[in-house]
């Protein structure tokens, strides 16, 4: 599985048209996140740097896999196709990871700071970007085992936009305090476990569907 995960980390972070894309998406994040003082940017920032860099590790692997149809290759090395599956998945865990650490760091100065949060409100939003980030490359990864690379890409972009526009929608039909409120800090008990929950039964079911189609 270490031999798949190096191949897909070569794929995205030194083919350069991926690694530009990646540069240029944290580009544009970061200097919106730092122009925009206001914590209605906070959330959205936070949430989507864990969305946008924990889940694209598989479009570009796909996409490369796709090209010079190595799957078929992969299929001769020693090791099963749920390893296969499950080695993408821990790939986009430590790329979560990852964002998660960065969105940290973003949390944490947005309180020390910029001032735009208290401590306990950047942590509620930071525990609930974990959830969203999971959930989301869940219901995105079935998807681009289940239909490929090009229509996986634009659920991936539509799930994207859906989120957004849920985001927008609720701050002004329930308020963005709803994001930050003490009630949101307890749900966070209940909604961590059952994302990663819903991140487990997405692989067990992305290792089905990719048996079935190269069986």
């Amino acid at each position: 599985m270490k031999g798949i995960m190096l191949k897909d980390l070569y794929e995205n972070f030194y083919i350069k048209k991926n690694l530009a894309s990646y540069i240029f998406g944290a580009l544009i994040i970061g200097l919106a996140a730092f122009f925009i003082d206001t914590s209605y940017a906070f959330i959205l920032y936070t949430m989507l740097l864990t969305i946008v860099f924990g889940s694209a590790t598989l479009e570009a692997s796909y996409e490369q896999d796709e090209k010079a149809n190595f799957y078929k290759l992969q299929f001769t090395f020693p090791m099963t196709k749920a390893e296969i599956v499950v080695s993408k998945y821990l790939l986009a865990l430590i790329c979560t990871g990852i964002s998660l650490l960065i969105a940290m760091i973003y949390a944490l100065a947005s309180v020390y700071l910029r001032h735009l949060v208290t401590l306990t409100e950047a942590l509620t939003v930071w525990g609930l970007s974990i959830c969203v980030s999971l959930v989301f490359t869940s219901v995105v990864y079935i998807f681009y085992f289940l239909l490929g690379k090009k229509i996986g890409t634009i659920i991936y972009v539509a799930a994207a936009a859906i989120l957004g526009g849920m985001y927008g929608s609720s701050t002004v039909f329930i308020g963005i305090e709803s994001y930050t409120s003490m009630d949101m800090a307890a749900r966070l008990w209940f909604l961590l476990p059952a994302s990663l929950a819903v991140f487990v039964l997405s692989c067990l079911l992305s290792i089905q569907i990719y048996k079935k189609k190269y069986s």
